[in-house]
């Protein structure tokens, strides 16, 4: 009995994926099979490692290429993506990572936070443009504030800027690491290593999508940190908020 269609589709689909799923019937079936084999997977592993520099250097550093190859491959064969976008590829491959999958190399512990705080910068680079916002300029009066749409705050239990091949943390960090990851008003990724107060202080701004008063900001810090005095409390956020929208973080609501 012949095949139908979506059973030829799902084959071709697998022998693509996954190339010791595929027994060719002849020679010139096995050679066009592997021009796709090759096309797909380049595609993929150009992606992921384009979105991923450090973890593939801890990698290839520890396995060598083959060892990068043989992640991207697991990933390629058993992840499920659920976005047809080339764009999706960095984000379905942290959710890989965060599912902690069985793969044939042993990654750090802190694998799959990296990936996603290097897939954050690649997500703050491409968001799209926003008309309406306002970037601050000094002179400007400021009564109400809001989160640029360019900035994410993230939480971590290890030093993200610190880990690199020549520096590879055995235990997380005594508390956890706070980020904002942003573009600039120059178009420019960058972050900052926030403190916990200050990581607060974004996370309270980012409830309130339309901004939020800084008077009102004022007062729910002293609600929420009730054990730092108020004349120290407000006098820093002013400072804080002054740096913030310098650097394009928080912008002018």
């Amino acid at each position: 009995m012949s095949q139908n269609f979506q059973d030829v589709q799902s084959t071709f689909v697998e022998s693509i994926k996954d190339p010791t799923s595929f027994t060719p019937d002849n020679q010139e079936q096995a050679r066009r099979m592997a021009i796709y084999q090759s096309l797909f997977f380049n595609n993929i592993d150009g992606f992921v490692s384009t979105a991923f520099p450090v973890l593939k250097e801890i990698v290839r550093n520890e396995y060598g290429e083959k060892g990068w190859e043989a992640i991207v491959r697991q990933f390629f064969i058993d992840h499920e993506c659920r976005s047809p976008y080339f764009a999706e590829i960095s984000k379905e491959f942290v959710e890989f990572l965060s599912s902690q999958p069985q793969l044939s190399v042993a990654l750090p512990e802190f694998a799959a936070q990296l990936a996603h705080y290097e897939w954050l910068e690649l997500d703050v680079s491409i968001r799209k443009n926003v008309p309406s916002i306002t970037f601050f300029e000094p002179g400007m009066e400021v009564s109400r504030v809001q989160v640029s749409p360019y900035a994410s705050l993230a939480a971590y239990s290890y030093a993200m800027h610190l880990i690199g091949a020549d520096y590879m943390p055995d235990a997380e960090a005594p508390e956890q690491q706070f980020y904002v990851v942003y573009r600039d008003k120059n178009d420019d990724v960058q972050f900052v290593h926030l403190n916990t107060v200050t990581a607060i202080l974004i996370h309270t701004v980012e409830q309130h999508v339309d901004g939020l008063e800084v008077n009102a900001l004022a007062a729910s810090l002293i609600e929420q940190l009730p054990q730092i005095p108020q004349d120290t409390l407000t006098t820093g956020m002013q400072q804080t908020l002054v740096e913030m929208l310098n650097k394009g973080i928080i912008l002018p609501a």
